[in-house]
């Protein structure tokens, strides 16, 4: 049986889900997540002290070898269109 966390500390580890509320930096705009592309149970979290280190869940590949400049990861897109 999967652990199951509060909201608030998903929130905080992960980052928001859907039907979370993120308030747009010091403004008084508020958005909802209206769909959250991640898989549950297979988050990650990078840096030293988290579930994975450098190297460890991606290729070795040179940038030579076709391996990309940046990844981002966790990202937030607010599509202004429906606005």
């Amino acid at each position: 049986m999967p652990a199951k966390i509060k909201r608030s500390d998903y929130a905080a580890m992960f980052g928001p889900t859907t039907g979370d509320r993120v308030r747009l930096a010091d403004t008084d705009l508020i958005i909802e997540v209206e769909k959250d592309l991640t898989t549950y149970g297979e988050e990650v979290k990078f840096r030293g002290g988290k579930v994975i280190g450098d190297g460890m869940g991606q290729a070795q590949t040179t940038r030579a070898g076709g391996a990309v400049d940046t990844v981002i990861t966790n990202a937030l897109i607010l599509d202004h269109t429906g606005i």
